[in-house]
C-alpha cells in the first residue's frame, strides 16, 4: 500500500500530540504528586477515588461526633465527681450530728451547710453539656430534668432513656444518662430494708438496719409484701421485745389486725434483734411502748434524704424520745447516703464504658480515614 506525503506527515503529527498530551500529563502528576488527575484517563480509578472520598467524610464526621461524644461524656464524669463531694459533705455533717453533743446552735449552723448542699445537688443536676443538652434528662435533651416545687419536693422530668450520637457506622454511644435512676430510685436503709422509729417513743434507743442473715428470706418476704413492728414493754431487767408481722402499715389498726408474732424474747440495752433474715440494731434502751417499724426497701430520692437530714437537725431536742427521734432519722440518712454514693458510682462507670468506647472507636476512625487518604 502506498502512503501519500500528506498522510505521513499527518500520522507524524498525531503521534507527536499524543506523545505531547502523554508528557504533559506525566509532567501533571508529578508536579500534584496524584497518579489520577482526569477522571477519563482511568475511570475505575475515579470510582475508587469517589468511593475513599465519600469513606473519609463518613469517618470525618463520626470523629466529629466522637469528638463531641467525649466532651460531653467527661462533662458527665465530672460532674458525677462533683456530686460525690457534695454528698461527702453532707455525710460529714451528719456524722457530727450523730455524736449526741452537739447544741441547738450547732444544729442551726448544719441546717445552713445541708440546706445550701442541697442546692448545689440541684444545680449539678440540672448540668448542660457543651452544646447545651442536659447530661442527666435522659432522651429529653432540651429539657431540665429536675426542679423543685413550693413545698421544697424536688421532681425529675426526664425520661429513662438516653441521647444517642453515631460514632461509627451502625454505631451509637449514649452521651446522657437518666437522672431517674442516678438520683430518683436510689433504695432506702441498707438497700434490704430500712428501719423507722415511731414518733411517739419516749425512750432513748436508736434502730440500725446492721445487716441480711439470710437474702432468700428477705428476697421472699419483700415479694409478699410483708413488714414488721419491734414493739417493748417492761422494763429494766424484765423488758421485752416482739415482732409482729403483716401486710399493712405498720402502726396502723390494719397492721394489726393482720398481724402475727414472729419473734420475741427477753431484751437486754444495745443488743440485737433477729427474724426474719434480718438483723436489727439496738442503740440505747427502748422504754416500754416504743415501736420500731420494718420494711422492705423502697426507692427514694437523693434530694428526700437530704431534705430528711434537714428535717432531723430540726427536731426540737426536748427529750430523750425527741433526742433519740432525731437521731434515727440520722442514722436513716447515713445508710440513705451509702446507697446514693453506689448510684453515682455506677452511673461513673457507665459513662466511663461509654467514653472508653468512644475512645476506642474514635482511634480507628483516625487510623482508616489515613489509610482512606494515603490511597
Amino acid at each position: 500500500m502506498r502512503i501519500s506525503t500528506s498522510e505521513f506527515l499527518l500520522g507524524s503529527l498525531n503521534t507527536m500530540l499524543a506523545q505531547e498530551t502523554t508528557v504533559n500529563q506525566l509532567n501533571e502528576e508529578i508536579s500534584s504528586g496524584q497518579s489520577l488527575t482526569d477522571p477519563t484517563t482511568d475511570p475505575a480509578g475515579a470510582g475508587l477515588v469517589l468511593n475513599l472520598s465519600d469513606e473519609i467524610n463518613h469517618l470525618t464526621f463520626d470523629n466529629n461526633n466522637a469528638d463531641a461524644a467525649t466532651q460531653s461524656i467527661q462533662g458527665g464524669i465530672s460532674v458525677l465527681q462533683q456530686v460525690t463531694t457534695v454528698l461527702n459533705q453532707v455525710r460529714q455533717t451528719a456524722e457530727q450530728a450523730a455524736n449526741g453533743t452537739t447544741t441547738a446552735a450547732d444544729r442551726a449552723s448544719f441546717v445552713n451547710v445541708v440546706q445550701g448542699a442541697l442546692q448545689e445537688l440541684v444545680q449539678l443536676a440540672n448540668t448542660q453539656g457543651a452544646d447545651g443538652s442536659y447530661l442527666f434528662s435522659g432522651s429529653k435533651a432540651t429539657t431540665t430534668p429536675f426542679s423543685q416545687l413550693s413545698n421544697g419536693q424536688v421532681i425529675y422530668d426526664g425520661d429513662g432513656g438516653s441521647n444517642q450520637v453515631e460514632i461509627a457506622p451502625n454505631l451509637d454511644v449514649p452521651v446522657s444518662l437518666s437522672g431517674q435512676s442516678i438520683f430518683m430510685d436510689i433504695p432506702n436503709g441498707n438497700g434490704s430494708f430500712s428501719v423507722a422509729a415511731s414518733g411517739s417513743n419516749t425512750g432513748g434507743a436508736v434502730a440500725i438496719p446492721a445487716s441480711v442473715t439470710s437474702a432468700s428470706q428477705v428476697a421472699a418476704e419483700r415479694l409478699a409484701g410483708s413488714q414488721y413492728e419491734v414493739s417493748f414493754t417492761g422494763s429494766g431487767s424484765s423488758l421485752t421485745y416482739s415482732v409482729s408481722s403483716g401486710t399493712g402499715a405498720p402502726g396502723s389498726a390494719s397492721f394489726a389486725a393482720s398481724s402475727g408474732v414472729v419473734a420475741s424474747g427477753a431484751f437486754t440495752a444495745g443488743s440485737d434483734v433477729q427474724f426474719a433474715g434480718m438483723d436489727v440494731q439496738f442503740q440505747g434502751a427502748p422504754a416500754a411502748g416504743d415501736v420500731f417499724t420494718i420494711a422492705p426497701s423502697q426507692n427514694t430520692s437523693l434530694f428526700a434524704t437530704v431534705q430528711t437530714l434537714v428535717s432531723a437537725l430540726q427536731i426540737p431536742q426536748t427529750g430523750p424520745g425527741q433526742s433519740a427521734l432525731a437521731q434515727q432519722q440520722i442514722q436513716s440518712v447515713l445508710g440513705n447516703l451509702d446507697q446514693a454514693q453506689t448510684s453515682i458510682l455506677l452511673a461513673q462507670a457507665s459513662f466511663g464504658a461509654n467514653l472508653s468506647e468512644g475512645q476506642t472507636v474514635q482511634g480507628q476512625n483516625t487510623t482508616l480515614s489515613t489509610n482512606a487518604k494515603t490511597q
